[in-house]
Order: structure tokens, then sequence, then C-alpha cells
């Protein structure tokens, strides 16, 4: 029969009471001072028995509390196998169990945090916890980019502190207040202004509420949403005008004004310009569809850079001089052969030729350069014109953008030369580009691979 630790003492002093009650009851007088010096050996023998007992039981209460102060720490390693079957025993036995489970619930609960902290880290959309308190608890890397905030100064930080957009702190509010599913569309940035879709869902947590934002970057498709709208206002509008014309000035022939010799030959060249306005306007059109369809044929083979430049100077001479403009040639002295298709190639040098000619003034100056750089050959069409806004930059290359409308109709332009040029370059290989300021000039560059 086993005797619980915690009555050992007990039972130990209760049967050493009795034998002293016995002795004393059944001996002599003359035996009692014997069996006083057996009392004494008897308790220090206990005495020394409950001693190393003690020492026993403190150093194994030690090596368990020094156990439970490792869990404390997040020291998880099982203690050192206690052999004892009383109650320290058990009691090592169940904390050295309840520590296993601790430790593999934590390293679970470790494992998912990663993992959940390696998918939002690599996430493009943003994403935001705040709390009930409209504090950021957590964000990632992408909605700080997104805010334009140094990384890691967001979280801890109110809505109104860390989100400048008014509509995006609403947002959350909503979300806080208990509303499902709050969606909706901010406009952020200061220089590069960006449109973000934005879901927040409340989180409903014991004892806790808060809410989750996630930001989703639309603006190419906002973009794109533009660029379509102008499209197809641009297009209606670039045929509306010499259809229009066309077809007033065929009316008044009709009209009785084909009998009218002094003015229907200028009615009849009208209707003929206007015509051909609307082919090349129809041949661009078609051309830009096969382009960005992925159907333009190259032509490609090795060709002479000074061949290419000399053959579009020469062409555009002629109105450089009845422009009062003079057109200057730099090639450097060299410069490899590069590979294309020529007939394309010259379309986007003569688009550049024929851009500066029209948006410089009489008396100004166009320099035609080409430099080997790396593997490629950049080719540069400067002009002393009128420049271009730096707010027009960035969609100078877009389909019927002009910087100045009026006077590009006037010369005949569609619109279209730049995007042409620019995918006609992108089928090459290479990079279409612009520098330029208002009534500095404009330098257009193109690269091209080299012949190697």
């Amino acid at each position: 029969m086993r005797i619980s630790l915690f009555w050992r003492p007990v039972v130990i002093c209760m049967a050493l009471a009795a034998a002293i009650l016995i002795a004393v009851q059944w001996v002599s007088p003359e035996t009692l001072p014997k069996i006083w010096h057996v009392v004494v050996i008897f308790l220090l023998t206990v005495g020394i028995v409950f001693f190393f007992s003690s020492r026993s039981a403190a150093l194994r209460i030690r090596r368990l509390k020094e156990f439970t102060d490792r869990v404390a720490a997040g020291d998880f390693t099982p203690p050192e196998r206690d052999h004892g079957h009383d109650e320290f025993g058990e009691l090592a036995d169940a904390l050295a169990h309840t520590a296993a489970g601790l430790g593999q619930t934590i390293r679970t609960l470790t494992d998912e945090r990663n993992r959940s902290s390696a998918i939002l880290g690599s996430m493009i959309e943003g994403v935001a916890v705040v709390t009930g308190e409209q504090r950021i608890l957590y964000c990632n890397w992408a909605f700080e980019q997104i805010l334009e905030q140094p990384e890691g100064s967001s979280q801890g930080r109110t809505l109104v502190e860390a989100l400048r957009p008014a509509d995006l702190v609403e947002l959350a509010r909503q979300a806080l207040a208990g509303v499902d599913q709050v969606t909706g569309e901010v406009e952020v940035g200061t220089v590069r202004r960006r449109n973000f879709s934005v879901t927040a869902a409340p989180v409903r947590a014991a004892g806790a509420n808060g809410a989750v934002l996630v930001l989703h970057d639309i603006t190419e498709l906002r973009r794109l949403e533009r660029v379509r709208r102008d499209f197809v206002a641009n297009v209606s509008h670039e045929f509306k005008t010499p259809l229009t014309a066309i077809q007033g000035f065929a009316e008044t022939l009709l009209n009785g004004a084909l009998d009218d010799k002094a003015n229907r030959q200028r009615f009849v060249e009208i209707i003929r310009d206007h015509a051909w306005r609307l082919t090349r306007l129809t041949d661009d059109l078609l051309k830009l569809s096969r382009i960005e369809a992925g159907r333009l044929e190259l032509e490609t083979r090795p060709i002479r850079v000074t061949a290419l430049v000399n053959g579009c100077v020469d062409t555009a001479r002629l109105k450089a001089q009845a422009n009062g403009l003079e057109i200057h040639v730099d090639l450097q002295e060299g410069v490899p052969q590069v590979r294309g298709d020529g007939a394309q190639l010259g379309e986007v040098l003569q688009n550049l030729l024929d851009n500066a000619l029209q948006y410089t003034p009489s008396g100004g100056r166009i320099d035609v350069k080409a430099r080997a750089e790396g593997p490629n050959v950049v080719f540069t069409v400067a002009d002393t014109g009128i420049g271009i806004p730096e707010s027009d930059l960035e969609r100078i290359f877009e389909r019927f953008y002009r910087v100045d409308a009026a006077r590009s109709r006037e010369a005949g332009g569609t619109g279209l030369g730049l995007a042409i040029a620019r995918h006609i370059v992108d089928a090459h290989g290479g990079h279409l580009w612009v520098e330029s300021a208002i009534g500095h000039g404009s330098r257009f560059h193109f690269s091209v691979p080299s012949v190697s």
C-alpha cells in the first residue's frame, strides 16, 4: 500500500509517539534510562531520515520550478525524468506532458503566423488590420507603399494619422461600426495619382472587434477606360470633320455650284483633300490595330544607319527650307548597322522629323543624331520648338493625343503617328522616349539593337 507523500511525516510521528507511550508504560523504572537512550537514538535516526527526505523533496521541487520557469520563457524542453512514484513524480510527468502539448500548439501557431505573414507580405494588394480603437494593428509593405509612408511607420498609429484619404478613413469606420462589407474607390498619391478599389470588412473576436482593409490597384483599369472613352470620342471627331466637309461641298455642288466655273474646281479639291485625310486616318487605324494585335510583319535585315538617316532627312529638307528651318545631321563615326525593318524604322524617324518641322517656329533648328550605346544604336531628333508640357509627357504616345490639336489638324496629322512609332520600336526590341520642356524644344530618342 502506497502512503501519500503528504501523510508520511504524520504517520511516522504517530508511530513514534505510540512506541514511546508503550515503552514507558510497560518498562520498569530501572530500565527506563535504557529506553530513553533507545528513544534518543531512534529520534536522531528519524531526524536524519527527515533531513535527507526533505532535502530530496526540496531538490525535486526546485527542478520542477526551474522547468516551469523555462516553459514561461518559451523553452519547452522536457525536464529530466523523475523516477519517483509519488506525487512529485506524477506532477513532473503531468507538467512534461502539458509542456509538450503547449510547445506543439505554439509551434503550430508560429508556423501559421509565419505563413500568413509571408503571404500578406508578398501580396501586391495593400492589407491592414484596424482595432476597435481605430488604430492600425498590422499592415503589409504594399499598404505603406500605397500610402507613401516609410516601412513600419503606420503600425500603432490612428486612422486619421496614417490614412490621408478621408474616404478611406470613412470606409474603415463603417466596417468598425458593424457593416458586413463595405466597398468603395479612393484616389491616393501626390505626384502620381493612383486609383484603388477598397474592401473593408469587420472582424469579430472574443472581447475585441476590428476591421480588415484591402486595397487593390485599379489605376491601369481606369487608364484603359479613359483611353477607350477618349478613343471613341476622338475617332468620332476625326471622322466627323472631313465627312462634314465632304458632305457640305458635295451638296453645294449638287445644288447648282457645278455651273459655277469660278468655285467648282476649288470645291472638288477640298473634297479630295478631306477624302485623302480620311484615307490616311483609316490606314493609320488599320495599321495600329494590326500592330496591337501582334500581326505586324517585319522584314528584318542589317540596315546602314547612314542610309536610313540621310534618306529621311532628304525627304524633310524641302519642307524645312519652306518653313525657314535648318536640319543638321550628326552621325557617330563608325556607327554600327542596326537590325530591323528599314521601311518601318524609316517611318518612325520620318514621323519624328515631321513633328519637329510642325512644332518648330521659323528660324529654328533640328538636329538628327545617331550614337552607339552598348548593344543598341540610339537615334535622336532634337528641335528648338515650342516644347511639351511636363503634364503631357506621359500621354504623348497615346492614340489621338495632341499637345496642340488645332495645329496638328491644320498640318493634316492624324494623332496616331507617335503611337504607331512606339509600337514599331517596341517590336524591334527597342525603346522610344522623349525629353522636353516648354520653350526649350523637344528631344525624341529611340533605340534599336545593333548588328553584333
